[in-house]
């Protein structure tokens, strides 16, 4: 099925016939330093992967090598299209400095004219 021509829930007084929703896909990780999200936001855009990848800082619990841990880290959301998915995964992969990198995916849906501006910046 096509990003362009699935429908999916209508805003209320939204009319069907001239407003239908896309898919898209929104992805994201985390790294260790401001310059390693730049460094991986640019590299991904500029590869055609990724339409938009937005950096936030945060800061991340977890337990490694059974320690507890507090990090600062810098999560990376990267938007593109479910047909170019596979392609933006293997090169967060490939590039990322961690040795389990976090990398999940969910869909959302988004009106025509965001989904035409995301094919527009991404090649499958």
């Amino acid at each position: 099925m096509s990003s362009f021509t699935s429908s999916g829930p209508q805003p209320a007084g939204a009319d069907s016939a001239h407003l239908r929703w896309a898919t898209l896909c929104v992805v994201a990780t985390t790294v260790a330093s401001a310059e390693e999200a730049e460094d991986m936001a640019r590299a991904l855009v500029a590869a055609k992967a990724a339409a938009c990848v937005q950096c936030e800082r945060i800061v991340s619990y977890y337990e490694w090598d059974g320690v507890l841990q507090s990090t600062p880290e810098w999560r990376l959301i990267c938007k593109t299209l479910p047909e170019v998915l596979n392609r933006l995964t293997a090169l967060i992969s490939e590039h990322h400095s961690y040795e389990v990198p976090q990398i999940t995916m969910r869909t959302e849906r988004c009106l025509p004219d965001y989904a035409q501006w995301l094919h527009t910046q991404v090649r499958a």
